[in-house]
């Protein structure tokens, strides 16, 4: 029963930075179109679409967190690492 549980905290860490990474990569590109964008709707679609990636990631960070505090394995600080990476990519 116990390798069961380690098996599905491994599977859910790798999604959680698989999310990670793609709320990374699709902030960045929405921040270089709102550069370029002429279009006030489209620009607004972004922003809204920017905010909830935001909001996301905010959520995987108090979960990362969480499960980090609760446990100190290896794999539950990767995470933590890369979200607080992420989140610091964010506000520049």
């Amino acid at each position: 029963m116990n390798k069961h549980i380690y098996n599905y905290s491994e599977s859910l860490v790798f999604s959680l930075c698989k999310e990670i990474e793609y709320i990374r990569i699709r902030s960045r590109n929405i921040k270089n179109s709102l550069k370029t964008c002429h279009n006030k709707i489209l620009s607004k679609r972004l922003n809204v679409e920017l905010e909830k990636l935001n909001k996301n990631r905010l959520r995987i960070l108090d979960i990362s967190e969480d499960m980090f505090k609760n446990s100190k394995d290896l794999s539950f600080e990767f995470l933590l690492e890369i979200t607080k990476r992420s989140n610091k990519l964010q506000q520049i």
